[in-house]
Formats: C-alpha cells, sequence, structure tokens
C-alpha cells in the first residue's frame, strides 16, 4: 500500500510541476518590462507575425532583414521605443523595443516543459522500480527476521536446558564428591577393621595354642599320674 502510494505522489508531483512551470512562463509573457541598462543579453521577439530590422530609429530607415518571432536576438542598446539588437547570424539594427521580451516564447516553454515532463516521468518511473525492488528486500528482510526469531527462540530453549542439565551435573558433581569423601571413609574404617580383625585373629591363635599346649600338659600330666599309678600296683602284691 506505501509503494502505490508513492507512486501516485510522484505522478501528482510531475503533474504539479508542469503546471507550476506554464503558469511561471504564461506569467512572465505577459509581463512587459525590459531594463534600462541590459546590454548583450538573450532576448525572444514577442509573437507578431514578421518583425522588420532596420538600419536606424525609425521608420523611414531601410529594413536590413525581417526577424520571424520567437527569434532569439542579443540586447545591444536601447534608445527610448526602439533598441538596437544582433541577430544569431550576425546582423545588427534596430527595432521597436515593445516587440522583445526576455522570457521565451510560449513554444519553446512548453517543449522544455515536456522534455522535463518526460524527464520527471523517467526519474517516476525508475524511481518505482527501485520502490519495487525495496519492497521484496523488506519482505525479504521481514522473513529473515522472523526465521532469526524462531532460532532465536530456540537457541534460548537450548540455553536453558543446558542450564537445567549444567545444574544437574553440578549436582551430581557435589554428590559424587561426597560419595567419594564417604568411599575413602568406608575404606579407611574397613583398613582398620581388617587389621583388628587380623590382630582378634593372632589372639585367637594364641589362645588355641596355648589352650592345646594346656591340654597336652594335662594330657601328659595325667599320663604319668596313670603311669606312676601302674607301676605301684605289682609291688603292692
Amino acid at each position: 500500500m506505501t509503494v502505490e502510494l508513492m507512486k501516485k505522489n510522484l505522478k501528482d508531483l510531475s503533474g504539479y510541476m508542469l503546471l507550476l512551470y506554464s503558469v511561471t512562463a504564461i506569467t512572465f509573457s505577459s509581463l512587459f518590462f525590459i531594463p534600462s541598462a541590459l546590454l548583450a543579453e538573450s532576448w525572444y521577439v514577442k509573437p507578431s507575425a514578421e518583425i522588420p530590422l532596420r538600419s536606424g530609429k525609425g521608420q523611414e530607415y531601410r529594413i536590413l532583414a525581417v526577424i520571424q518571432d520567437g527569434s532569439q536576438v542579443e540586447l545591444l542598446e536601447e534608445d527610448g521605443a526602439w533598441a538596437r539588437i544582433s541577430t544569431s547570424n550576425g546582423k545588427e539594427g534596430w527595432m521597436l523595443r515593445r516587440y522583445l521580451s526576455n522570457s521565451p516564447p510560449l513554444e519553446s516553454v512548453v517543449a522544455t516543459l515536456k522534455a522535463r515532463r518526460a524527464q520527471i516521468e523517467k526519474q517516476a518511473t525508475s524511481m518505482s522500480k527501485k520502490l519495487d525492488e525495496v519492497s521484496k528486500s523488506c519482505d525479504q528482510c521481514k522473513y529473515d527476521l522472523k526465521a532469526c526469531i524462531l532460532d532465536r527462540d530456540q537457541i534460548r530453549k537450548s540455553y536453558d536446558s543446558l542450564k537445567e542439565d549444567a545444574a544437574d551435573v553440578i549436582y551430581f558433581k557435589k554428590s559424587l564428591s561426597k560419595t567419594a569423601e564417604e568411599l575413602q571413609e568406608l575404606k579407611h574404617k574397613y583398613t582398620i577393621a581388617k587389621q583388628e580383625n587380623e590382630h582378634l585373629r593372632d589372639n585367637s591363635r594364641i589362645k588355641w595354642f596355648l589352650a592345646g599346649g594346656g591340654i597336652l600338659m594335662v594330657g601328659w600330666i595325667i599320663g604319668l599320674i596313670t603311669t606312676h599309678g601302674r607301676k605301684r600296683r605289682p609291688s603292692l602284691l
């Protein structure tokens, strides 16, 4: 909608400029004003059929040339109602000043305005194409922006998930460290218990050895007593 509106504004602007040029040209053509001290300046013969160029300031002077209306001449001198001019082919002479105007002919103005209008229309067409390109680029940018927003949301979601995973990893790491400490402590206790167990086992072996030795000693004593008793019986008979 914005591009179409800009195209319409450009067309309206070209029409407005053409109208402005036309009004300006007609306004200046309607004014009858010639400065009194302009020399060697480009002026134009007003539309009035053919204008005689004379050798002097008066109707009695010889006609040097006939100038067509709209012809461009150079104003060399002014004297009352007469003006000395120079034509494009180098002829100089006098003609009535009222036939001169510093505004170009309406036909020339119209031709200039047409050329200007064609140029403006060409520029408007070029700008319209550029606007279409900009509009397409804008649509592509909007599409890319939506894709970037989707990617951003996905990245943000992945980041949040990674944060949660990182928190879990930190928690597991702390738990693992605590478990490792507990395991180390259990190993230490196990070592101590093992040592105590070996000590108790050694004590048990000593006790069993002593007990065995005591039993042997008792047996030996009993054996001695029994043997001694047996030896005495025959002697009593």
